[in-house]
């Protein structure tokens, strides 16, 4: 088995350049740096990842907060983060939450023993100016949702602006009725895409209709998006269009309607949000707001990379292009 010295006298350089090499220090000419690995390929040397991580007090491990691992929201963005981490060699722990504060702590806590080098938070809430205590100490991330007055770094989209990308385009459809399956939760997009349904009814000068805003459960499950489609579908001036605010709602909401006879989208437009792969699974096909979920994984991890190596100039406020997907299960006004 090749060591390390023997991969130096190949490449013709010290051991230490190697280790340089190895611990991508940025300090190794290109040349250099060529040259060894290709010693290290041509020797099949493989480094003693343990012994070195332990020389420099780091797990090579990095810790995901995520609230429901079972939403397939999340998926793609966990994809996106374990295939940057292999990338980089790193190990990806992620601790369920089931949205509960105390336990998301307790997660952040394995920083505080030395199991994880930093953390990637998925879905802490707006007001969650407790992270500080970590933050000061260890690198964290936040992704998709994010912390208002906490001043470490982020990504996400711009939640405001496709809410209004949506309601702008079910006006154009000729919809004046218009309903929203919001929720009651914390997060930071949930406030922003209700603010930007409000907005956009006040910047067409269409009424706003309380008994139009109707409130999911804060893990927007199927069951909830159904139940309040049922209430919002059994008004006397029912609305003749919900933008929900993920499309496991927006499921639910046709669902709804569907065993009330409501044809969608014929009788009613159905909006939904992310983009999840249940979208397309069945018709109608429903008309969403595409996020960049696996990019905003890989990306969370790659600011994440550059703060556990004490980067400078990081950017700590990114926001990814989403899209606005129309499908079938929007249509003009029809009654």
């Amino acid at each position: 088995m090749a060591t390390i010295t023997d991969v130096a006298k190949e490449a013709n350089v010290s051991v230490a350049t190697v280790s340089r090499v190895l611990n991508k220090k940025n300090s190794v000419k290109p040349e250099t740096v060529e040259r060894v690995q290709k010693a290290i390929e041509k020797l099949s040397f493989e480094p003693n990842m343990s012994a070195r991580n332990l020389r420099r007090n780091e797990t090579r491990v990095i810790l995901i907060i995520a609230p429901n691992i079972t939403n397939p929201y999340y998926s793609h963005i966990l994809a996106g983060i374990g295939d940057a981490a292999n990338e980089s060699k790193y190990s990806a722990l992620i601790y369920n939450t089931s949205g509960d504060i105390a336990r998301e702590k307790a997660g952040l806590e394995m920083l505080k023993k030395k199991r994880a080098d930093g953390a990637i938070l998925l879905a802490n809430g707006m007001n969650s100016t407790w992270i500080q205590e970590y933050s000061k100490e260890y690198p964290i991330v936040q992704c998709s949702e994010y912390a208002l007055k906490l001043d470490i770094p982020r990504i996400s989209i711009d939640n405001y602006k496709a809410a209004t990308d949506v309601m702008n385009y079910v006006i154009g459809l000729g919809h004046k009725r218009i309903a929203t399956i919001s929720s009651s939760n914390n997060y930071v997009s949930t406030a922003l895409r209700l603010q930007g349904y409000l907005d956009s009814l006040k910047c067409h000068d269409l009424e706003i209709h309380k008994e139009y805003i109707s409130m999911a459960s804060v893990d927007y499950s199927f069951k909830s998006g159904k139940s309040c489609a049922y209430e919002l579908l059994q008004q006397k001036y029912r609305p003749t269009a919900i933008f929900c605010i993920s499309d496991i709602l927006a499921l639910g909401a046709i669902t709804a309607a569907s065993e009330l006879g409501i044809r969608v989208p014929e009788d009613l437009t159905v909006i939904g949000f992310d983009d999840v792969d249940n979208t397309t699974m069945f018709h109608p096909y429903i008309t969403t707001i595409a996020q960049p979920c696996y990019e905003l994984g890989k990306e969370s991890f790659r600011i994440l990379n550059a703060c556990m190596n004490d980067e400078k100039g990081i950017n700590k406020k990114i926001v990814l292009p989403h899209k606005f997907i129309i499908r079938e299960s929007s249509a003009p006004i029809s009654i």
